[in-house]
């Protein structure tokens, strides 16, 4: 580098240093989970199009939400705080959260609590819960997926370091008789799960049913594992889904019955 080079790149570097001194590096508003931008007006502001959910957790954050269902919910209805949440959507990034306790959903769905519900767009993704010492998220309820979301993990592979699984409690809610449906009624769209594993623990369930998501709905890379029911159901109301793709079904160590089938379409 010649010394005029050297000497232009010194000059820049010290005019960066004269502006940060007069522009001090700011705090992420309106609160820690969301991603600081520059905004040529404002300053430093808060992304309104990603949110990071571990930041409202544990060891992060020990008064905010109570697990990761917790966390979810309340960023759609902004109960953290984390600002008004965009109608066409955002990514809420819950790679982050880690520990048994945080992983269980214990308040709700990402998307329903305490008799109320959400119908919100997002891409929601999910940590990687497998490994060494396995932490499913835990689920007592089923989850209706709501239109123009992509529910997204860390892998299907049951055992892998790099693999999220989505395991319904002991006390899990059978009555509807799925752990997971596209939309809650007819004329859904846009709804995708992918990389990750359902696992039901022997019960006599469906693992994803989609009575109601059409275009651009569709499943790739999971495995349903230890459900004893239909592992994949796709009735009328889902016509123009798919594709259904990469998808593994394994009963595991529960034996199946005559109603026990991969996919029923």
């Amino acid at each position: 580098m010649s010394n005029k080079s050297s000497i232009f790149a010194v000059s820049i570097c010290l005019v960066l240093l004269s502006w940060l001194a007069i522009h001090p590096v700011q705090a992420q508003t309106p609160t820690e989970s969301n991603n600081a931008v520059y905004n040529p007006l404002n300053g430093v502001t808060f992304s309104g199009s990603f949110v990071d959910a571990s930041m409202l957790l544990p060891p992060h954050n020990t008064t905010q939400a109570a697990d990761i269902c917790d966390a979810i919910y309340g960023i759609f209805i902004n109960k953290w705080a984390t600002g008004s949440y965009p109608s066409t959507g955002e990514v809420i990034d819950a790679r982050g959260i880690s520990g048994g306790t945080n992983l269980k959903c214990t308040h709700g769905t990402p998307w329903s609590e305490g008799g109320n519900s959400v119908n919100l767009p997002a891409t929601i993704l999910l940590p990687a819960t497998s490994g060494a010492t396995p932490t499913p998220i835990v689920i007592s309820t089923p989850w209706v997926v709501p239109s123009n979301t992509h529910l997204i993990g860390e892998g299907d592979g049951i055992g892998s370091s790099a693999a999220t699984t989505i395991q319904v409690s002991s006390t899990f809610n059978t009555t509807p008789g799925y752990i997971m449906q596209f939309g809650s009624a007819s004329g859904a769209s846009g709804i995708s799960v992918e990389r990750l594993t359902i696992d039901g623990l022997g019960n006599a369930v469906y693992g994803i049913v989609n009575p109601n998501a059409g275009p651009n709905s569709y499943v790739d890379h999971v495995t349903l594992y230890q459900i004893r029911g239909i592992g994949l159901l796709v009735e009328n109301n889902a016509d123009g889904s798919g594709p259904y793709s990469n998808i593994t079904f394994n009963t595991g160590s529960y034996g199946g019955t005559t109603a026990t089938a991969c996919a029923q379409i």
